[in-house]
């Protein structure tokens, strides 16, 4: 794609308008601590109060609705707690413009690396940086801006006390999100034909994440939670078996009965996200059983064992003590066993403090960038006396939040938050016409405070214009600054916004270009897994299960940062183009998909009785370990692997240990032709990724002298 391309492409994508709103009750409550706000101001008679007030409460409130994985209090009190912390630091240093810009620059670095831990505390961490500019900015003094800070302090603690307020919905609700959108993924993938079926791994490291937040003493309550992420695991790897081993000619009864199945799932979804049991009717289960009984594979059979222990464990769950007496399911040990997350999570982060990280270099673009922002929007002034004059306040704030990691993020975030800010401005310029009284002006500014939290989703163009509107109305109730100041409030936005574009085009990080790295660390993790799973058929009980589970774990976290990555490099200019073309991306992309599923498997069907023992596949650990590993230097830009090598050391093997020609009766030779099925399949997929690999374009200094 060219640069004018890719501009439209994203300009596009940033003006769109998404269907995506928060929960109604966290909405409502949101709203409810701004009116809260807004009501004390005025009983108090000091627009000052209640403006600061409201501000509080508007920026905590956003806090709370930004894909929240903790229990919504816990979310509200750290959100609470940093935004009134930064507003007192503020306060502290106004006046003194180099300890403030310092402090500015320290802030938005920090911030930038909390964006290891995801995006949502990404931004509540730029969010909490806002109050430090507010009472540093825009105060008129020291003074003031510690009286500013204490009514910010008011409003967040608003935000805080909403919280506690019914309905409060069923314990451990986050979780509970997670799960039951991971149950509702599982029944798609169910009655989705095809590859375009294939279990998605998003929904499980999601589920893994929100469950890893729970304190240790909390997790024996948790258990059927965590029972229910181990089952699902079990379901995945279920149909996939399914799909690649019920023969052909039972097509027709497969589609129904997989119906079924999507029906069973789904019911353990609702039942999971309302903690109220939604029983599946008995004729469903009927044809599952029917259908497990009349296949010639172990696959059905299995899941719909797997669907009766799920829908037990997510019963268990509507339970008042959940789950007590439920042991740690063994599906998932590393995870319940877990590590503190405050170690965790700063271990995260020390792992990204290096310059060729994305995030540190997203930290460090932050930090320049709002700092550059703060300078700029001091020297524009007040456009003509429209604006408050000898602050650069709206322009790094907008530099702030339209700087993401990512190049097409970024970039439509821009489009979108300055053409968003411009339509608020002409709705502000248009609603400041008439007189307005104290009171009108109050509920106005709820009323637009409430259509921000409603488009807080949708995308930057509608948020913007609903919120441009909104601190208008807000600066009209405290200082009866002039309509015209609309204006002068979009243009530090467009400022800001290309600020922060340029900013990133100046150290941009291009997701083609981290391809390369993920791919090789993707193969350095299954340069371990693979090799543990096919000694794991030495025996039963070979292999470690609570290393093969973290092994796994890593595997998807990595493989979604490399799908993501190929995802974004498609909106990426030509120049910036990796060694691989668009095409042979989503090649790769099918390939270790195809080495991911056929690693699942075979897992699952790690022996679990002497005859179904395979030792013979343990002579292929270190052949594979070997090509892996030179496959992964290979990815990242050293020598090329030759198609073919594992190839013909496994036709060598198969054709020494006798295993291909086994017979079709017996478990023992049915477990050994799965196994040798699968342990092929790995083979076919690990070589066509590295006749991909192989074929990776050489930079153009390289190839000069060839071409002389």
């Amino acid at each position: 794609m060219r640069w004018w391309s890719s501009l439209v492409t994203i300009g596009r994508e940033g003006m769109r308008v998404q269907r995506v709103f928060a929960a109604p009750s966290a909405i409502t409550r949101a709203v409810l601590a701004v009116l809260l706000a807004t009501v004390l101001g005025r009983l108090l008679d000091d627009p000052l109060a209640g403006a600061m007030a409201s501000v509080g409460a508007f920026i905590c409130g956003i806090a709370t609705l930004l894909s929240p994985l903790r229990h919504r209090v816990v979310n509200a009190l750290g959100m609470a707690a940093a935004f009134s912390t930064m507003a007192v630091l503020g306060a502290l240093v106004h006046g003194t413009t180099w300890l403030f810009l310092l402090l500015l620059a320290v802030a938005a670095f920090a911030a930038g690396l909390w964006w290891t831990v995801g995006v949502a505390p990404g931004i509540r961490g730029c969010l909490a940086v806002i109050g430090l500019m507010i009472t540093a900015d825009l105060a008129p003094d020291a003074h003031g801006g510690l009286l500013m800070a204490g009514w910010i302090a008011v409003g967040t603690g608003l935000v805080v006390v909403v919280q506690l307020l019914p309905p409060y919905g069923p314990r451990f609700a986050a979780q509970r999100r997670a799960l039951a959108a991971l149950y509702r993924s599982l029944a798609e993938a169910s009655v989705t034909a095809g590859s375009a079926g294939s279990v998605r791994s998003a929904p499980f490291t999601a589920a893994r994440q929100v469950l890893d937040l729970l304190p240790q003493f909390s997790r024996p309550a948790a258990a059927a939670m965590f029972g229910l992420l181990g089952e699902a695991e079990r379901i995945g790897r279920a149909l996939r078996t399914v799909r690649a081993t019920v023969p052909a000619t039972a097509a027709a009864g497969n589609e129904g009965a997989l119906v079924g199945a999507a029906q069973v799932l789904g019911d353990i979804s609702r039942t999971v996200a309302s903690g109220r049991e939604h029983r599946t009717p008995e004729e469903v289960w009927t044809l599952l059983d029917s259908w497990a009984a009349a296949s010639p594979v172990r696959g059905p059979c299995d899941l719909a064992a797997r669907l009766r222990a799920a829908e037990e464990l997510a019963r268990r769950s509507t339970e008042d003590r959940l789950g007590d007496v439920l042991e740690p399911h063994t599906e998932v040990p590393g995870l319940y066993a877990g590590t503190p997350a405050v170690a965790r999570t700063a271990r995260r982060i020390r792992a990204q403090v290096r310059p060729q990280s994305p995030i540190f270099r997203h930290a460090v673009r932050l930090a320049v960038g709002v700092v550059l922002a703060e300078v700029i929007g001091r020297s524009i002034g007040g456009w003509g006396g429209l604006g408050i004059s000898a602050h650069g306040f709206w322009v790094a704030l907008t530099t702030m939040l339209v700087l993401f990691p990512g190049y097409g993020h970024t970039l439509a975030r821009g489009w979108g938050r300055a053409a968003g800010a411009v339509l608020g401005g002409l709705l502000a310029w248009v609603l400041s016409l008439p007189h307005w009284s104290p009171t009108g002006l109050a509920v106005a500014s709820v009323l637009l405070a409430a259509a921000s939290f409603v488009t807080l989703r949708t995308g930057q163009l509608m948020l913007n214009l609903w919120l441009t509107a909104w601190i208008v109305f807000l600066i009209h109730h405290v200082g009866g600054l002039p309509g015209p100041a609309a204006w002068a409030r979009a243009a530090d936005t467009v400022v800001g916004a290309a600020l922060a574009v340029l900013i990133f085009l100046v150290w941009p990080t291009w997701s083609t270009r981290r391809l390369p790295g993920l791919l090789a660390e993707w193969l350095r993790v299954q340069d371990r897994l693979l090799p543990e799973l096919l000694t794991g058929y030495a025996d039963v009980g070979a292999t470690d299960l609570a290393a093969i589970d973290e092994l796994r774990a890593r595997s998807r976290q990595v493989r979604e940062q490399l799908e993501a990555a190929v995802e974004q490099s498609h909106a990426e200019p030509a120049e910036h183009r990796g060694p691989w073309s668009s095409e042979q991306l989503e090649q790769i992309r099918t390939q270790v998909s195809a080495v991911a599923g056929c690693a699942i498997l075979l897992g699952d069907h790690l022996p679990r009785t002497p005859q179904d023992a395979v030792p013979e596949l343990t002579e292929l650990a270190d052949p594979l370990h070997e090509h892996l590993a030179a496959l992964a230097r290979a990815a990242a830009g050293a020598e090329a692997v030759a198609p073919g090598a594992l190839r013909s050391v496994f036709d060598s093997f198969a054709a020494r240990s006798g295993l291909l020609p086994t017979a079709s009766g017996g478990s023992g030779s049915a477990a050994t032709g799965r196994a040798v099925a699968l342990s092929t399949a790995i083979v076919d997929a690990v070589e066509a990724l590295t006749a991909i690999v192989a074929s990776r374009r050489r930079p153009v200094a390289a190839r000069r002298p060839e071409i002389q």
